[in-house]
C-alpha cells in the first residue's frame, strides 16, 4: 500500500463526515469540531488536511463532479454525438436520483454560495464547464450530420438549467418517474433538433 491510498481514504472519510454533518445540521451548525468528530479524527489532525469548512465545502462539490466528468467523457467519445448526448442525460438523472444525501448536500451548497464569493466562482466554473460541453457536443452532432443547425448556445443553457431543476424534484416528488422523466429530456433537447430522417 502506499502512502498515497491512506491519505485519499483519510480525505474521503473526512469529505463523507462533513457531508454528513452539513446534511443533518446545516451548514452553520457544523463545526470543525462536529467534523472532525464523525471523521474520527482530532481537530489538529482536520486541520492538517483542510483549512475551514468552505475548503470542505469546495473539495466536496469537486468530489461530485468526477463522475459527471466522466458521463461527459463518454458521451463527447461516443460515435453518434446524439446518442452520447441522450447516455449522458440518461447517466445524470440516474446517478443524481441514486444519491440524495449527495443532492442534498449539492442545493445546500447552492444556498451558501449566495452569501460567499468563493462559491460564486465555482458554480459560475461549473456553468462555463456544463454548457461548453453541451454546446460541443451539440455542435459536433450537426457537424456529423446529425442534428440540422439550431442555436447551440442557448439551448446548451436551457438543457444545464433543465436537468439541474429536475434532479431535485425526482427525489422529492415519487409521482415522477425516472425513465419518463429521461424519454422526455432526450425528446425534448435531442430528437426535435435531428436532422429529417436521421
Amino acid at each position: 500500500m502506499t502512502k498515497k491510498e491512506p491519505r485519499d481514504k483519510r480525505i474521503n472519510d473526512i469529505l463523507d463526515s462533513a457531508i454528513q454533518e452539513f446534511v443533518d445540521k446545516g451548514y452553520e451548525n457544523t463545526s470543525m469540531d462536529s467534523i472532525a468528530a464523525r471523521a474520527g479524527l482530532t481537530k489538529g489532525g482536520l486541520y492538517y488536511h483542510f483549512n475551514s469548512k468552505d475548503d470542505i465545502l469546495v473539495k466536496a462539490n469537486e468530489a461530485f463532479m468526477e463522475p459527471v466528468i466522466a458521463f461527459m467523457n463518454e458521451a463527447m467519445n461516443a460515435p453518434d454525438p446524439s446518442e452520447g448526448l441522450a447516455a449522458y442525460i440518461r447517466n445524470y438523472l440516474t446517478y443524481w436520483s441514486s444519491h440524495p444525501r449527495e443532492l442534498s448536500f449539492v442545493f445546500l451548497t447552492m444556498t451558501k454560495t449566495m452569501a460567499n464569493e468563493r462559491f460564486r466562482r465555482f458554480y459560475k466554473g461549473y456553468t462555463l464547464q456544463m454548457t461548453g460541453f453541451f454546446d460541443s457536443i451539440y455542435r459536433l452532432g450537426i457537424e456529423k450530420g446529425a442534428l440540422r443547425s439550431f442555436n447551440t448556445q442557448s439551448v446548451a443553457f436551457s438543457l444545464m438549467a433543465a436537468l439541474d431543476g429536475i434532479i431535485g424534484y425526482l427525489v422529492i416528488d415519487a409521482d415522477l418517474v425516472l425513465d419518463q422523466a429521461i424519454g422526455d429530456f432526450i425528446e425534448s433537447f435531442i430528437n426535435m433538433y435531428k436532422q429529417t430522417g436521421a
